[in-house]
């Protein structure tokens, strides 16, 4: 399959774009990554190895680099070409600054946040326990991550729906500034795509029952609970709402996926908000939302 890179929207001159994505030579970027060292690895993730280079200017860069061409994988890849291709310049939107593309080699090529991402300084960081987080510099994260989220959504020729907005998809650069990442699920809503209508889905809640002991204020006593409370029958919740959607695959991480999207697969901006607010519960607990859940 033959990517043809071009027939993105390149040619339309845009006011603030800075500089149109490059082509990029595989001879380039090996000598910038000093032929994939593992030693310049930064993350892995289920597509793709992401390496550390410096190219022959003195560019810092990240290069996204996918660990085989199947199907999947190269529509992922041409996903976040063309949502690139559509996002005018942001601060707090990472903008896609090449691209390498060979019989056996797929790569993109984006500028490197030095401060690694925001799951990486609350949970990996060597540092996190000496030097933490302030909470002016979270605040900092948050309104950053909430501006390019509202770019996306409002501020290009089109809107996308990320569908990951997560910790580890909020990258930082050297001052801390948020800047949103990972284009490989985004959606983007397209005149003859979107739909307007109800959404409806239900959820089930199982309540547990608890009385109060006779005893609760006798002497001794360090529960007020009955051990033999029981459980109730689940109740059902009905909610509705109307909006616009796209109808589309649920593919996200698992945390993120907002109620209604993962019962309809009817997809919104909202549903971007909904992950939002979870990366928020992350950023104030330093917890991973499979723990806050076991909490």
């Amino acid at each position: 399959m033959v990517f043809k890179f071009r027939t993105f929207s390149f040619s339309n001159p845009i006011e603030d774009d800075a500089e149109l994505p490059k082509s990029f030579s595989l001879r380039e970027l090996q000598d910038a990554m000093q032929n994939f060292s593992r030693h310049n690895i930064l993350g892995m993730g289920v597509f793709s190895t992401v390496y550390r280079g410096c190219l022959a200017n003195g560019s810092q860069v990240a290069v996204k680099r996918a660990w085989n061409l199947a199907q999947g994988t190269e529509k992922q890849f041409k996903t976040e070409m063309e949502v690139s291709s559509l996002i005018y310049m942001h601060p707090n939107v990472l903008r896609l600054r090449g691209f390498c593309r060979t019989k056996i080699e797929l790569l993109l090529v984006y500028p490197l946040m030095v401060s690694n991402s925001l799951a990486f300084l609350l949970r990996e960081s060597p540092e996190r326990e000496i030097h933490p987080l302030d909470w002016p510099t979270r605040m900092q994260i948050a309104l950053g991550a909430a501006r390019g989220v509202a770019h996306l959504h409002h501020r290009c020729k089109v809107k996308i729906i990320h569908r990951d907005i997560c910790a580890s998809n909020i990258l930082l650069n050297a001052q801390f500034n948020a800047v949103v990442a990972d284009f490989g699920l985004a959606k983007i809503i397209h005149q003859r795509d979107v739909k307007e209508g109800t959404i409806e889905w239900s959820t089930s809640v199982r309540e547990v029952g608890v009385s109060f002991s006779p005893q609760e204020n006798a002497p001794g006593s360090d529960s007020g609970f009955d051990s033999n409370s029981q459980s109730v029958p689940a109740v059902v919740t009905y909610h509705r709402c109307k909006d616009f959607y796209v109808n589309t695959a649920v593919r996200s991480t698992v945390a993120v996926i907002a109620p209604e999207y993962s019962s309809t697969g009817k997809c919104t901006l909202k549903s971007d908000v909904f992950a939002y607010g979870n990366m928020l519960l992350e950023l104030i607990s330093g917890q991973r939302l499979f723990d806050l859940d076991r909490l």
